[in-house]
């Protein structure tokens, strides 16, 4: 059989193609898989409003709604939105609780407050330039004693590592496996290349490219960025790294008092 290739270049949508595969392979990883959604509905207050930025797929809102009154996502992707649009259709309990916008960070204005602000899996999308005016516009929607979440805030190396296989799982007759190419461009930045393929009875029958670039965000530049916004840091492993297994560099702040 023929393979097909679909190619995402830099600069559109990196996730024109993924959704799919991003809750696929994240299920073969099992509770585990990062980001945690038990790290952020933990935090959520019960019975509180919630904002969440870069909702993707939804994995972490279906969480964070089973305690909130309400979670206000935004999400820039249309086919991450289509997603998690489709998630809500099927659990009708939480309809009434979840609004999706396109909107995307740093530059949005919702003119309310919440309780709890999260970015689950958001920040290596953010320049660095850009993470001033986010920090500032999360302060500007956060409750007098609301907190706000994140993780990604890590201080592990510029990721530099030849195309490897990354992820890959089966349904039915079809295996899909990721690759990940990653290469450094810059201070604190990567090129990343993913390249989806699909084998039907192990022939390659369709190829799928992204290429994005991939911001790391340092603890005590994202701990002066928040100071400057007026939050303080009060927990997560960015403070404190996990000396075993994977870090996924928590960072949970308040507003300085």
């Amino acid at each position: 059989m023929s393979s097909s290739a679909r190619v995402a270049p830099l600069g559109t949508d990196p996730y024109a193609f993924q959704p799919g595969y991003y809750d696929l392979f994240r299920a073969s990883r099992g509770e585990g898989a990062l980001p945690d959604p038990r790290f952020f509905a933990g935090r959520a207050p019960q019975g509180g409003h919630a904002l969440e930025i870069g909702a993707g797929t939804g994995r972490i809102t279906l969480a964070v709604a089973e305690r909130a009154a309400t979670v206000l996502c935004l999400e820039r992707s249309a086919t991450m939105r289509a997603v998690l649009l489709a998630k809500l259709a099927e659990r009708p309990h939480l309809r009434d609780r979840v609004t999706v916008l396109d909107r995307a960070a740093p530059h949005f204005d919702l003119a309310r407050r919440f309780d709890f602000v999260y970015l689950a899996g958001v920040l290596e999308h953010v320049p660095h330039p850009e993470r001033p005016a986010l920090f500032e516009a999360i302060a500007e929607h956060l409750a007098e004693d609301g907190e706000v979440a994140m993780d990604m805030v890590l201080s592990e190396p510029v990721p530099d590592w030849p195309e490897h296989v990354a992820d890959e799982a089966t349904l039915g007759d079809c295996r899909y496996e990721m690759s990940c190419e990653a290469r450094p461009d810059g201070d604190d930045q990567a090129h990343l290349r993913f390249v989806y393929r699909t084998y039907l009875q192990g022939d390659l029958v369709a190829t799928e490219v992204v290429e994005r670039a991939h911001y790391l965000h340092r603890p005590d530049a994202v701990v002066a960025d928040l100071a400057a916004a007026g939050l303080t840091p009060t927990a997560g492993t960015a403070l404190h790294p996990v000396a075993n297994g994977e870090d996924p560099g928590t960072l949970v702040a308040r507003r300085t008092t």
